[in-house]
């Protein structure tokens, strides 16, 4: 349950190192299969060792013990019976914690959680005989989904296109809502990049783009520096948190990327070229150069997700008033 308690996605073993641009793991066996060294090197930080984790077995007691440059992180000591992992005990720099495990016909079923500060948590697992269903934690009385295997016949392509539809009606109803003081220059929909269909709407209106522009360039596409912003609730459109949940956990097509934060990414790039079509005099008053993209708050996917989502004259216009 490790994965989709948290929605992770899995690893693979690689034939050999990829480039130092690329998150990996190196891990360290002993004689008999099991793992007692886990190094963890960073693409953002050009390939250097970041995380190193000590692994020592003791019969049914595992400790683990993880490092970085300034010293221990945490010190975790795991106690199986019966093969099955019964406990969690957990030391770390801001506190410690301990997880209890039950188990039905040998799978998991329950989950006891205390942390120091937190108000102590439940999951619970459901299972069938195909397998892991449904992963719910209870929080006093406040329940949450944190894993559900899609139902027979999930199409996460059309379930995609059904909430790129319902953005059409809602982003607008967003932007109306905003005080805008002024023509509008742009809306702008930022995104982390590792967290699909989450994002705020901005909007910068003419004299406030032309300010930043005059300090640089990106400034003005940066939504982080708009001074209006609201959110989209997405919740009641259709199955977002199953959208979300597959997205996150979508399998990479190569090493070099995310699938499911690429997909969330053409999404909105979708949306608004579509958007991009739509008259916009009678929600806000607009300069002729209006335009709605998707934005990182980092800026990183600026240009091409400019390129997905304005008409090729319109993108090689901006590019000429040097405006990328």
């Amino acid at each position: 349950m490790h994965f989709e308690r948290d929605l992770l996605k899995a690893g693979r073993r690689l034939d050999a190192r990829p480039p130092v641009d690329r998150d990996v793991l190196r891990i360290g066996f002993d004689a008999e299969g099991r793992a007692v060294v886990i190094e963890e090197y960073s693409g953002f930080l050009h390939g250097r060792l970041y995380y190193e984790t000590f692994v020592g077995h003791d019969g049914d007691v595992v400790e683990a013990a993880r490092f970085d440059t300034d010293g221990p992180i945490y010190l975790h000591e795991y106690r199986f019976r019966d093969g099955l992992m019964r406990s969690a005990d957990t030391v770390a720099r801001r506190g410690s914690g301990r997880e209890s495990y039950a188990y039905s016909d040998g799978r998991i079923s329950r989950v006891e959680i205390e942390h120091d500060g937190r108000v102590p948590s439940v999951l619970t697992a459901e299972h069938d005989d195909r397998g892991l269903v449904r992963v719910v934690e209870v929080v006093g009385s406040r329940s949450e989904v944190r894993y559900e295997r899609p139902p027979a016949g999930f199409d996460l392509e059309a379930a995609c296109r059904t909430i790129e539809d319902a953005l059409l009606t809602l982003i607008p109803d967003a932007v109306a809502r905003l005080p805008v003081d002024g023509p509008a220059a742009c809306v702008a929909l930022s995104y982390h990049r590792s967290d699909a269909l989450t994002f705020e709407v901005h909007v910068a209106t003419e004299d406030e783009r032309a300010a930043l522009a005059a300090i640089d360039a990106q400034a003005a596409w940066s939504p982080a520096d708009f001074e209006t912003s609201t959110d989209v609730d997405l919740d009641d459109t259709g199955s977002v948190r199953l959208v979300r949940q597959e997205l996150a956990l979508l399998d990479a097509d190569d090493i070099d990327a995310s699938a499911g934060s690429e997909a969330g990414r053409r999404l909105l790039c979708a949306v608004a070229a579509r958007l991009n079509l739509r008259d916009w005099t009678e929600t806000l008053p607009v300069a002729d150069d209006f335009v709605v993209y998707p934005v990182d708050l980092e800026l990183v996917d600026l240009e091409r997700n400019l390129a997905d989502c304005l008409p090729a004259d319109r993108f090689a216009w901006l590019r000429e008033r040097s405006l990328l």
